[in-house]
């Protein structure tokens, strides 16, 4: 299993590594260029054409991990509950890759992410039943295939919102998908370990390629694709069941930055009574731009929060059940109140910007 998990990680790194410049050529001939605007940071002309090389190298190194070690790895993903997992995760994609070269309706991208989702959930990967730490077990029955999607489609979306700086989702993704490998390797899930690590790999040869200053973005046939699949990962096998105490904590733990992200962007766009689709400058990136950080310091703090939530989630593999439940508590509080901390310095930091301005403004108009 790990020797099949490292040549799913090198496999699909290499050929990632392959594809992306000359998917870069390409897309300079053809100026297939992610143009800037008022809500976007960066300003210059960059290709958003990274999804492609991610899905194929992902792909690839999965049936190549599988196809060539069977014995070592125990691995079948041709069978057709993981053909299911492959077509939706290949109609999420497309769909992504359709609106960055045409703005696709929202409502009809809507619809193609509940049918990609729906394909996977007929594969049989399905959050059966619900784990509370001391309160019991919950079988779903019939309603585990629309929660399910309601899951798959919320994490997608999540990851989505939150690309929007260079390095962000992927680093995040990478962050993720190392953890869910590591627990599924301990958990004795080939099938989980291979799958993760080959996301791994494909997510570490794009970073290269993304990190500040970004060469190329991965767009949404990126960003969807990635979401879709962190989200179903865990549904393959060895990785919803690996913590003590419940289903899907532990990958509610590893995705909390993005899940918080759109959480409060919800909320926020409630609250001021707008469409939860229009989008604005107050996701964390943008919140930590403005208190001054550069680029690479910002994914400095990230990346730190992302290695303690995937160290807090293996963890939580070998520790006792009593101990896990604090700690995953205690993430969780911790990471709200970074947040709100966070909101409350930056809403600080722009009063007194305003306050500044309308003084400089003052006193010019006294000057004349």
């Amino acid at each position: 299993m790990i020797w099949a998990s490292l040549l799913a990680a090198a496999g699909a790194f290499l050929v990632n590594l392959l594809a992306l410049p000359l998917i870069l050529r390409l897309a300079h001939r053809r100026k297939w260029y992610d143009r800037p605007d008022s809500r976007k940071i960066h300003t210059g002309l960059i290709p958003r054409m990274g999804g492609p090389g991610l899905f194929l190298s992902f792909t690839l190194a999965s049936v190549l991990a599988a196809v060539a070690l069977p014995r070592l790895s125990g691995v079948r993903l041709l069978e057709p509950r993981f053909l299911a997992l492959f077509g939706g995760l290949a109609l999420v994609h497309l769909m992504g890759l359709y609106d960055d070269f045409k703005s696709l309706r929202a409502l009809w991208k809507f619809v193609l992410q509940i049918a990609a989702a729906a394909i996977i959930t007929a594969g049989g990967f399905l959050i059966r039943r619900i784990t509370l730490p001391y309160l019991g077990s919950l079988s779903l029955g019939p309603a585990a295939y629309p929660l399910t999607i309601v899951w798959l489609v919320g994490i997608a979306n999540a990851v989505n919102l939150i690309d929007g700086m260079d390095g962000l989702a992927g680093g995040i993704g990478a962050f993720a998908a190392a953890a869910m490998g590591a627990i599924a390797v301990l958990q004795g899930s080939a099938r989980g370990a291979v799958l993760a690590f080959a996301l791994f790999g494909a997510l570490a040869a794009f970073l290269l390629f993304n990190f500040p200053p970004a060469r190329i973005f991965m767009g949404d046939s990126g960003s969807l694709f990635l979401g879709l699949t962190l989200a179903a990962l865990p549904l393959a096998g060895g990785i919803s069941r690996s913590s003590a105490f419940g289903t899907l904590i532990v990958p509610v733990t590893l995705l909390t930055v993005p899940i918080l992200d759109t959480a409060t962007a919800i909320l926020r766009r409630l609250r001021s009574r707008r469409s939860i689709l229009s989008p604005d400058r107050q996701h964390i990136h943008h919140k930590l731009l403005a208190m001054g950080l550069s680029e690479r310091q910002i994914l400095t703090v990230i990346y730190g929060m992302c290695a303690y939530l995937a160290l807090v989630s293996v963890t939580s593999v070998i520790l006792p059940k009593e101990i896990n439940v604090y700690l995953i508590l205690v993430v969780w509080v911790g990471s709200l109140l970074a947040y709100w901390v966070l909101s409350y310095l930056e809403l600080k930091n722009r009063n007194a910007g305003s306050t500044s301005q309308e003084t400089s403004s003052r006193d010019a108009s006294g000057g004349r």
